[in-house]
């Protein structure tokens, strides 16, 4: 049985070892030199949970049928020739200099269990039912990344979620180690807030019991070390941990200015991506940020109804501000040429208005933003049909989107995995090369 994080974080040392990612694993030289010369030393995956709709955002299809291309006008952009949706203004002027879009990525499936196993983790989900809906069945990209490269600082995690890596809603995030082990977990944010002025609660596992003074947790630190020297390098560092202020410090959302809480927007998605920042600021590797749970609303992406009325009120504008914000922060601070930035869904949803004004399931050809760490901006790579229903030009299947991530940080695809049966598991089901085209 795959130990559940809910589980793990009964245990102490163990929530020391989930709050303290992989910077104690042993990295081979030959993966150590490919994180020396990576482009990226951080990403941030934001997933758009439920499958974002290109029509309505970096894809619309004016000259298509009424009952395709919806009730959105279409907006010029910053690339000639280039239009998205009349409501991401934001994210409109900033494609030349910021970011570039995917036109054309796909997988085969429409189940959401499926897709979202397939999207996070570069595998098919052997078993998507109901009962197996809380068990990774291969190990998260993050926590991939945490357990073949380290964090960029001492005393951090090596891989995030932000808010939780568990079930959201009816389904689930397939973001956890699996077969990796407990210590390749994530450390969770929890729910962070909706307002620009809400004190943010830390996580429960950065640091150790209050009523354990600093000095006797270094002395006990120390006696231990003496003791058991040759002692696994991962607990002892998971240890020393405890004695930094660095974690507590990066998820401490309170040290924000109230004018950059309020810059990114006072809301669950402008916070989250500010929340990204700070970690990436501190030193963490991989942060994987849902913003498809709307704490208040209780809506995410998933627009079978009312589409239109959901994207154009509650989903469009706080993703447009949150991610030309944290594109904007990114690069103010230096920071963007060394950070992935990924935005995207599970899949798209279909061309053709269903009867409730929704849209539903749709993997044929959707929509990937990416940014930073490597990648060109001002690129719009490949294209869908007239009505959107297919890929037209380029295909890009979801798992090179997964390539390209783990090749800018460092990665190898090449690298192969045991699981608890012992068997080879690639870190990829299918053998693929990153997007060439943007980097």
């Amino acid at each position: 049985m795959i130990p559940t994080p809910s589980l793990l974080r009964r245990d102490f040392l163990k929530q020391i070892a989930i709050g303290s990612g992989s910077f104690g694993t042993y990295i081979m030289p030959r993966i150590a030199r490919a994180v020396e010369t990576s482009k990226a030393r951080s990403c941030i995956y934001i997933l758009l949970q439920g499958g974002l709709s290109p029509y309505e955002s970096f894809d619309p299809k004016p000259d298509a049928p009424a009952e395709y291309r919806g009730e959105f006008k279409h907006a010029s952009t910053s690339v000639p020739g280039v239009i998205f949706s009349e409501h991401i203004p934001l994210l409109s002027q900033r494609l030349k200099n910021r970011f570039s879009i995917v036109r054309s990525a796909y997988h085969p499936s429409p189940s959401h269990n499926e897709a979202l196993h397939m999207v996070l983790t570069g595998w098919p989900c052997p078993d998507a039912s109901v009962e197996k809906k809380n068990r990774n069945e291969n190990p998260g990209i993050g926590s991939v990344i945490a357990k073949l490269r380290a964090p960029n600082k001492p005393g951090l995690p090596a891989y995030v979620c932000i808010p939780h890596s568990g079930q959201l809603g009816s389904r689930v995030h397939y973001a956890s180690a699996s077969y990796l082990g407990s210590r390749y977990e994530p450390l969770d944010s929890g729910m962070v807030p909706e307002s620009a002025t809400e004190l943010y609660k830390l996580p429960s596992d950065l640091g150790p019991n209050p009523a354990i003074p600093r000095g006797r947790l270094r002395d006990r630190i120390a006696l231990r070390n003496q003791i058991s020297a040759s002692e696994d390098e991962y607990l002892k560092q998971a240890y020393e941990m405890l004695n930094l202020d660095s974690a507590a410090q990066a998820f401490d959302l309170n040290r924000e200015p109230l004018a950059m809480r309020q810059r990114y927007g006072a809301n669950g998605m402008g916070q989250q991506a500010l929340l990204s920042r700070r970690l990436v600021e501190a030193g963490v590797p991989f942060t994987l940020v849902n913003f498809s749970l709307n704490q208040v609303k209780g809506q995410d992406w998933d627009t079978h109804e009312q589409n239109f009325k959901l994207m154009k009120n509650d989903l469009l504008p706080p993703m447009d501000r949150a991610v030309s914000v944290l594109l904007d922060d990114l690069s103010e601070r230096g920071l963007l040429d060394s950070t992935l930035v990924v935005v995207s869904g599970e899949f798209g949803r279909t061309p053709k208005i269903n009867p409730n004004a929704g849209r539903d399931h749709w993997p044929n050809v959707f929509s990937v933003l990416m940014a930073g760490g490597g990648i060109k901006p001002g690129i719009v790579l490949g294209s869908s049909t007239q009505n959107g229903a297919e890929v037209r030009t380029r295909p890009v299947h979801m798992y090179e989107i997964l390539a390209t991530i783990y090749q800018q940080l460092g990665v190898s695809t090449d690298a192969v995995f045991h699981d608890l049966s012992n068997r080879p598991m690639p870190v990829l089901s299918k053998p693929m090369r990153a997007v060439e085209e943007l980097l």
